[in-house]
Formats: C-alpha cells, structure tokens, sequence
C-alpha cells in the first residue's frame, strides 16, 4: 500500500476535500449561470445549507485529526484516513451528487444554491485541515 508519513494525512485531507469543495462550487455556481432569474432567496438557501455543512464537517474535521494523531505508525496508508463508515458514507454522498445532477426532474434552481452552499462547506472543511496539518508539523 501507497503509504505516506502520518503527519501528512491532515494534508492529503485538506487537499482532497478543498479540491471536491471546489468543483461543486463550480458546478454550483454553472448552475445559476443557467438560470433566467435567480432570486435573492436562492443566495440565502445557500447561506442556510453551507452553515448546516459547515457545522456536521466542524465534526468531522475534528473527529478525523483526533483519529490522524493517535496514529502511532510513522508511515501509514492514505486509506487508513477514514473507517469503513467514513468510506460508506463518502460513496453513499458521491451516488447521490452524481443520482441528483443527472435526475432532469431535478431544476437547476436547486442545483445552485444547494451545490452553493454544500461546495463552500466542503471547501472550508478543506482548509481546516490543512490548517491543522500546518499547525501539528509547525509546532514541533
């Protein structure tokens, strides 16, 4: 197995998570180019959804740097970064993103500001963990 120093992990996370936070930004953000109007309550549907990810991948985050550091192996698998859980719900919200982006009963209305709110959240996730990577290999 691929395995990289331990320490490393928060990086390999925040990278991986900025990187999704991004493209359903993007994805997001297409979506309301397409629209004929958007309306003021569509931005703060986004608001609404991005805190309400914000505040489950605050869990998170702390929940996966808690799992990195009591890694007692120098080198360890990327795999090793989430449980079997962790790994069933990243397909179970993958199947879904891709089910809900190619449904064409599924407006684009709902698209923007629901990929504008879950895209930030992720982002922010993204960049919680490298912030706590940076700090764990600074402070020693």
């Amino acid at each position: 197995m691929f395995k990289i120093p331990t320490r490393h992990l928060l990086l390999v996370n925040g990278l991986l998570w900025t990187a999704i936070g991004i493209k359903i930004a993007l994805t997001g953000i297409g979506a309301y180019k397409s629209l004929p109007v958007i309306h003021w309550w569509y931005f703060l549907l986004s608001v609404v959804v991005f805190a309400g990810f914000y505040v489950m991948f605050t869990g998170i985050v702390r929940k996966y740097t808690e799992r990195i550091e009591a890694m007692p192996e120098p080198k360890t698998s990327i795999f090793k970064t989430f449980s079997v859980k962790g790994y069933i719900i990243i397909a179970f919200m993958i199947t879904l993103g891709i089910t809900l982006k190619h449904i064409p009963q599924i407006p684009d209305t709902f698209i923007a500001w629901f990929y504008c709110g879950l895209g930030p959240g992720l982002l922010s996730a993204g960049i919680r963990f490298i912030i706590r990577w940076w700090k764990a290999v600074h402070s020693k």
